[in-house]
């Protein structure tokens, strides 16, 4: 308990330095409003515990804090999607958790962009859903020898991945203060193994603060979507592409052994709105981990052309300038190693770079299961 209360008299001390940081803050952009682009500093407070979803986790009963700080942008219609989505917050965030002081699991930093969706908004109300992906980093991981009963992570750098349903309320000019509830995520997505992951429910508050005066809204502008009907070159959209993973397949050979994934794919799509594409794709894999499980298994194959994982999928793209998501579910028509199934899953950040050049990040899945994560690059033409 008096743990609790000296924790909580430190987030009381964190919250009203950053206030008063905030609130003493002095800019030309507050007397011309056009140079604002609703900044703001927010602070919050978790408590929370692990989600038990192996068994092994049960050893750890924890209760803990966590604490984030944000650079963020209330954004305002500046750009189309962000009217379209009305007018959401985007930003980053630093986040630290002692993850209950535990000489197995460590702690926890993690540095990941965001971006909060409001459901429902009014000047004083709103209910958001909020979502952040970045980089994580845990101070134990699983070693063999000096920390085995660490099952669920196997590597210091891992995905973190954030997501929590908010209540904000704006208690004055350029201040708000939220209740939320959400989840946090660190997988390493199988790039190194044991990855069972480590899950925690939390629940907090949050204060913000605008550094500058709030820009007003620029309503949404009105989209005729007739024009994205027609099926011509200027609504279609092809995507050249190639990515690199590596993973570990402990239950064949052990630990701390990584295996190169390589991937082309093809994607075209149809722009149905002006954010949103629907399409089909092609993907051919080389999975250099799948020789080691088929020995394992007792499986044999003729020549190396049998490994190669070829797949038919229907795509999905979200829009939002430059940066934009793409959700294929597909299934696989040749590959001898089908551990994971036939049907499989990718969720990929795009983001341009140029006009004909992306760069992509994806996370490749057999539903809930983790098989790779891709960094790549691609060409496109419309």
């Amino acid at each position: 308990m008096k743990n609790i209360v000296q924790t909580n008299k430190k987030v009381l001390i964190l919250s009203l330095l950053s206030i008063l940081i905030c609130s003493t803050q002095v800019s030309v952009a507050q007397e011309d409003s056009k140079k604002s682009n609703n900044f703001q500093i927010e602070l919050r407070t978790n408590y929370g515990f692990f989600i038990h979803h192996h068994l092994e986790m049960t050893r750890f009963p924890a209760r803990f804090p966590s604490f984030e700080l944000s650079f963020q942008q209330a954004t305002f219609g500046k750009k189309d999607w962000q009217a379209y989505f009305n007018y959401p917050i985007i930003g980053i965030t630093a986040y630290y958790s002692s993850l209950g002081n535990t000489d197995v699991i460590g702690q926890a930093v993690a540095l990941y962009p965001f971006i909060n969706f409001p459901f429902n908004k009014s000047k004083i109300n709103t209910v958001s859903f909020r979502f952040g992906v970045g980089l994580g980093y845990l101070t134990k991981k699983y070693d063999r020898h000096e920390n085995f009963q660490n099952t669920s992570i196997g590597s210091h750098f891992n995905a973190a991945i954030s997501l929590s349903l908010e209540y904000r309320r704006r208690i004055a000019k350029r201040y708000d203060i939220a209740a939320f509830i959400g989840l946090t995520h660190f997988s390493n997505g199988s790039s190194r193994c044991p990855n069972n992951g480590i899950n925690m429910a939390q629940c907090g508050l949050s204060a913000t603060c605008l550094i500058n005066e709030p820009q007003e809204y620029i309503p949404k502008r009105l989209s005729d979507n007739k024009q994205y009907k027609k099926w011509n070159l200027k609504t279609m959209s092809y995507y050249f592409g190639f990515s690199y993973s590596f993973k570990d397949i402990d239950e064949c050979i052990g630990y701390n052994k990584t295996f190169s994934v390589y991937n082309l794919y093809v994607n075209i799509f149809k722009q149905i709105s002006r954010l949103n594409k629907i399409g089909v794709g092609l993907d051919v894999a080389y999975d250099t981990s799948d020789k080691t499980a088929l020995l394992y298994d007792g499986i044999s194959y003729s020549n190396d052309f049998q490994l190669i994982k070829t797949g038919i999928n229907i795509a999905y793209e979200l829009m939002m300038d430059n940066t934009s998501f793409i959700i294929n579910m597909g299934y696989h028509i040749t590959g001898k190693e089908m551990d994971g199934g036939k049907i499989y899953q990718k969720l990929s950040l795009k983001q341009n770079i140029s006009k004909h050049l992306f760069a992509c990040i994806g996370l490749t899945t057999h539903f809930a299961r983790a098989d790779y994560i891709g960094f790549g690059l691609g060409f496109k033409i419309n």
